[in-house]
């Protein structure tokens, strides 16, 4: 009971999605906060502090949802040797192949979402 639920559940179909909501959440949140409080003086590296927060940020939500989308890829793969008249094999097989779908989508919008970062200064 105390696994993290896989792509075959509806909470592990929606995974993907909340990170990405999760990610655009914090994004726009720390963004905020860097303006309001001044954070994006402090620079590292030639670059806002408050970017390479960013930018760690959204690598990780790029690697929650990789793995999100590998694990619905391979219940995927499990199940398409099920026979065409198991009802549950197939429902099982529909929700992995959405999952892995969806984490494509919410890679790219992860990604659409982080293109700000590197083009435009905190506070503009």
């Amino acid at each position: 009971m105390g696994r993290w639920p896989g792509p075959q559940h509806l909470t592990g179909m929606a995974a993907p999605m909340a990170v990405w909501a999760l990610h655009l959440l914090a994004v726009y949140s720390l963004q905020g906060l860097a303006c309001a409080e001044d954070w994006q003086r402090t620079r590292v590296a030639g670059l806002e502090a408050v970017t390479w927060w960013l930018l760690a940020l959204t690598v990780a939500a790029l690697a929650a949802i990789a793995w999100l989308g590998a694990r619905a890829r391979r219940a995927w793969r499990l199940e398409t040797t099920a026979a065409a008249d198991d009802v549950p094999a197939r429902r099982r097989r529909f929700t992995a192949a959405a999952t892995t779908i969806l984490a494509v989508i919410a890679a790219v919008a992860v990604t659409y979402t982080a293109v700000p970062i590197l083009l435009l200064t905190t506070c503009d």
